[in-house]
């Protein structure tokens, strides 16, 4: 675990909040003595666990546009990301499996889904855009106002990862994904160092920045590795501090906010998508049901977010399950960290600020962290959360820590993820490599049809 880390670190600098901050000088050079054995929920779903997985796909029912197939990234508003697609096709998986939709409308939901990203407009540098108009498949700014505003390399790895579940699960499909994926100019989503990087179009131009944060660049770094791209520098887990918190150690990004400009909060949700996709395994492992990791850093690192969060309720009976989540009003949306800007437990938004009145029990978080952790803790969670829904249009985004009360926003995130940890405790991890010659492979072979774009060869 990583307590069990072997690291050089300086002198103690702050100690605060029951947090012991150090400045991690070295590399980490041990894990290999610490593999956690975690023992998560498995096998087919209960009376009661049916019903939650059909309260998340009614929100899809209702946020569906029809002319589009597209699905609503919040209630009854018509946008949607890369993201948002990524959770909606994870989603239409769970409704497959738990057959709340028949085969017919499986094929033609995801028909529509691929027709889309086959034929969708892109970003000036054939990149795609950060948002879509559900209703007219239009690229839109956030005003939803027509207009290129720029690409996320992060999204895009998100979508990379659910389209290779797609085509795992659906072979049939598999050629129409790689048509979509390989219309992408991948020299502007990764480097020639391996980093990720997103952009913004500022009259007309271009600006590019690297793109992510420890623990959000390991996970997206996996759909770009399903493709033959190794972003190697944004799979380094350096450069990284370490706080201690109620005597766990824990990881957080060591950029220095004021040259990079990005937050740097730890918070659940990528080390819960790593486990449920890959189980915290390299990307070429077989295997679901294992609870040992093939990599054991990420594992660790995973788990140490889990502890941490279990241990506040240990130490100060405060339950916890943190992740990011909109807000009815301003600032909107929010990431609760674990920790973040020097403290535990903060609420901080993009501008900086911190909301601690806007700290949700996340409602997605705590199912995702009860599929993978079979804990005492975990089930006490969810019997927190386990009401949170309207029976009509799906789960809330969650319970305020505050004073009890729901945030009722309801979100594509928060129901597919609700599914998603449905789908991990019925099937294990979802990600199974393929062994089968695909459209893509063609291309990559072809002498006189190579995709081109920084396609497999630029980052070997």
């Amino acid at each position: 675990m990583l307590s069990k880390l072997m690291v050089a670190c300086s002198a103690v600098l702050l100690t605060s909040c029951g947090v012991v901050y150090q400045s991690v000088e070295e590399g980490i050079t041990s894990f290999s003595a610490s593999q956690v054995i975690r023992q998560g929920r498995f096998g087919a779903l209960s009376e009661d666990e049916m019903q939650w997985a059909q309260t998340a796909w009614l929100y899809v029912e209702n946020n569906t546009q029809l002319k589009t197939g597209l699905v609503n990234s919040m209630d009854n508003y018509p946008s949607t990301n890369m993201s948002a697609i990524a959770d909606y096709l994870i989603a239409l998986m769970a409704a497959q499996e738990f057959e709340l939709i028949t085969t017919k409308e499986h094929d033609e939901r995801l028909s529509l889904v691929i027709s889309f990203l086959v034929e969708m407009p892109l970003s000036q540098l054939s990149v795609p855009n950060l948002a879509y108009s559900t209703s007219t498949g239009e690229m839109v700014d956030y005003g939803m106002q027509p207009n290129d505003i720029g690409w996320s390399s992060v999204d895009v790895g998100r979508i990379l990862i659910a389209l290779a579940l797609v085509k795992q699960r659906n072979q049939e499909f598999s050629e129409y994904v790689d048509k979509a994926v390989l219309r992408w100019n991948f020299c502007e989503l990764v480097n020639e160092e391996g980093s990720l990087f997103g952009g913004s179009i500022v009259n007309g131009q271009p600006q590019r920045f690297q793109e992510g944060r420890l623990g959000v660049e390991e996970y997206s770094s996996y759909g770009y590795l399903d493709w033959q791209i190794v972003p190697s520098k944004s799979m380094r887990v350096d450069p990284y501090d370490v706080a201690t918190i109620n005597g766990i150690d824990l990881l957080f990004d060591g950029r220095d906010p004021r040259h990079y400009n990005v937050l740097r909060p730890v918070m659940s949700t990528p080390y819960l998508q790593l486990g449920l996709e890959f189980n915290w395994d390299g990307i070429t492992d077989t295997g679901s049901l294992d609870s040992y990791h093939s990599d054991d850093v990420l594992s660790a690192m995973a788990d140490a977010v889990y502890r941490v969060q279990e241990s506040r309720w240990d130490e100060e009976r405060i339950y916890t399950a943190r992740g990011d989540h909109v807000v009815e009003g301003e600032p909107y949306f929010v990431y609760d960290s674990i920790y973040a800007l020097g403290t535990p437990w903060l609420t901080v938004a993009e501008d900086g600020n911190v909301y601690d009145e806007l700290a949700l029990v996340s409602t997605r978080v705590a199912f995702q962290m009860w599929a993978l952790w079979k804990t005492d803790y975990t089930d006490r969670l969810l019997v927190l959360v386990r009401e949170l829904y309207d029976p009509t249009r799906g789960w809330y985004e969650g319970r305020y820590e505050l004073n009890a009360s729901y945030e009722k926003s309801i979100t594509l995130k928060t129901n597919a993820g609700v599914l998603e940890a449905l789908l991990y405790k019925a099937n294990g991890k979802l990600y199974q490599p393929g062994k089968e010659k695909e459209h893509r492979d063609v291309r990559f072979n072809s002498r006189f049809n190579h995709p081109g774009k920084c396609h497999v060869e630029t980052f070997e």
